[in-house]
């Protein structure tokens, strides 16, 4: 049988720490950051932590969300896998991600890995 996970991937997590900025919370910081040199970092951890689940393809299956926030960093993988939720394309907000938590448990996530 198997397990069911939930991923999120925060495509702007981690991008103002890079750059010397307290976080990214708000459009005129994450403009601010981009504007010195911030890249997104959350999708390239994602992948790597999904690289190191390599092996367990056939024991989990994935709910995530459209897009940058777990499609597309799945979609290449050999996980099973199941898109949830909508989502405009764009800069994604921090109840974008709590309504993707909450959709991705109420769909079954044992486990929810959120990067």
């Amino acid at each position: 049988m198997k397990r069911n996970v939930g991923l999120i991937v925060n495509p702007i997590a981690g991008m103002g720490g890079k750059v010397g900025l307290k976080g990214t919370d708000g459009a005129e910081i994450l403009k601010k950051a981009i504007l010195i040199g911030a890249t997104p970092e959350s999708p390239r951890r994602a992948i790597r932590a999904l690289e190191r689940l390599a092996g367990l393809e056939g024991n989990l299956h994935f709910l995530t969300y459209p897009g940058e926030m777990g499609e597309s960093e799945l979609a290449p993988t050999g996980f099973d896998h199941t898109v949830i939720g909508s989502l405009a394309p764009g800069d994604t907000t921090a109840e974008d991600t709590e309504r993707a938590a909450r959709e991705i448990q109420a769909a079954g996530a044992e486990l929810l890995l959120f990067v």
